[in-house]
């Protein structure tokens, strides 16, 4: 499966997020007002069929930042994610046996945190436990026993993190060499090396490294030399959450890419067969 480009309901969706970005931006409503005008602009531009909604607002998030000399306008929100999501790791984290699958499902409830969202609303979703619409776990793990080799797991929002590194070690553990890639600046509420620091996973044992872009999603055109070889070496690749899905999947073909993420929108839930809000561990 392909994500074949924004939809309809793209356009209200991106809309959201330029203003969002807007008012996390500036304080002067004449400057939020200039940069709203030429996102929208570059929103304009760049809607079309098959166009990759995560591309587009890396376009106009990079213009606003340009504009209001914001360089991270999640920052804040960002760390009171990580807060947040800390201690609801902490709470529900025992609900979960350390296992593959277990500890896979653990990371992909950390998906349905969301700016959109009120964060409290994950502890409902953990209490109701994980289960996948699409699941290929089973035979990701058979693969992965297997090949061992260099895992990339790419990281999404900032507060994943403590969902995260569970699998990591686990991964570890099971004798392969999992790296946890970051973003390489400010892309919305992504994870960043500042963001690992200041969650406290520094020294984690678990390797953290940015691949060197400020884009939501992926993007292999912009990478750095270090990461481009890291991906080329890589037995398989897990991609966190829905941009990395919409700019990754046509990827498929050539590398193996586990997406894990939860469906919060209908063109990404209706382009892998799902309904809206619903679990995937796919293996494309």
């Amino acid at each position: 499966m392909i994500f074949k480009g924004a939809q309809k309901e793209c356009w209200e969706c991106l809309l959201k997020l330029v203003e969002k970005t807007v008012q996390l931006s500036a304080h002067s409503e004449e400057l939020k007002e200039k940069a709203r005008k030429e996102a929208v602009d570059v929103l304009r531009t760049n809607f079309r069929p098959g166009a990759i909604p995560a591309r587009i607002a890396t376009l106009f998030q990079e213009k606003i930042r340009e504009i209001t000399g914001n360089p991270d306008p999640f920052l804040e929100l960002k760390r009171r994610e990580i807060e947040v999501a800390g201690s609801l790791a902490m709470e529900l984290k025992p609900r979960f046996q350390k296992s593959f699958r277990s500890l896979f499902s653990f990371s992909a409830l950390g998906n349905a945190l969301d700016f959109f969202r009120d964060p409290e609303e994950l502890r409902t979703d953990g209490e109701a436990g994980v289960k996948f619409s699409i699941d290929h776990l089973t035979r990701v793990e058979e693969f992965i026993k297997r090949k061992k080799g260099i895992i990339l797991f790419l990281a999404d929002n900032a507060g994943e993190i403590h969902f995260d590194i569970p699998v990591l070690e686990y991964l570890q553990e099971m004798g392969c060499n999992p790296i946890y890639v970051v973003k390489g600046g400010p892309a919305q509420n992504d994870l960043t090396i500042d963001d690992v620091k200041w969650a406290g996973y520094e020294d984690c044992d678990v390797p953290i490294v940015s691949h060197g872009a400020s884009v939501v999603g992926l993007d292999l055109s912009g990478v750095s030399d270090e990461f481009r070889k890291l991906y080329d070496e890589a037995s398989f690749i897990v991609g966190k959450g829905m941009g990395h899905y919409e700019t990754m999947s046509h990827y498929t073909s050539e590398k193996n890419i586990l997406f894990l993420l939860k469906a919060k929108c209908w063109p990404v839930a209706k382009s892998l067969g799902i309904n809206k809000d619903e679990f995937v561990a796919y293996w494309g």
